[in-house]
């Protein structure tokens, strides 16, 4: 799972196993998508093949890590939370015995 979030509104994200950053070219026509690897000038489309949702290019990119993107458009700020994220979080609490995700056989 991935989850984008706008970073002055803590109401606002779409969540979506599917995800590409969307290349275009000056006159605005995709000339390529990419799973992984965005970079400034791409926009980012959450569930592309269903409800989709389109941010505007992106203008800067503050942190890219394996877990986290965090990036500009013209309008908005998002952090884009990635599946490792959250697998490292259930991983933990798993560890503590809070959420267990494997079932114990009867």
């Amino acid at each position: 799972m991935n989850e984008l979030r706008k970073v002055n509104d803590d109401n606002w994200y779409i969540a979506s196993q599917e995800m590409r950053w969307v290349e275009r070219d000056k006159d605005g026509n995709v000339v390529g998508t990419h799973k992984d690897n965005p970079k400034v000038g791409y926009t980012l489309a959450i569930d592309p093949y269903d409800n989709q949702f389109q941010t505007q290019p992106i203008t800067e990119i503050i942190d890219l890590t394996d877990k986290i993107i965090h990036f500009k458009t013209k309008g908005e700020e998002y952090k884009l939370y990635l599946h490792k994220h959250f697998q490292e979080i259930y991983d933990k609490l798993e560890k503590m015995s809070i959420f267990p995700m494997k079932s114990e056989p009867k």
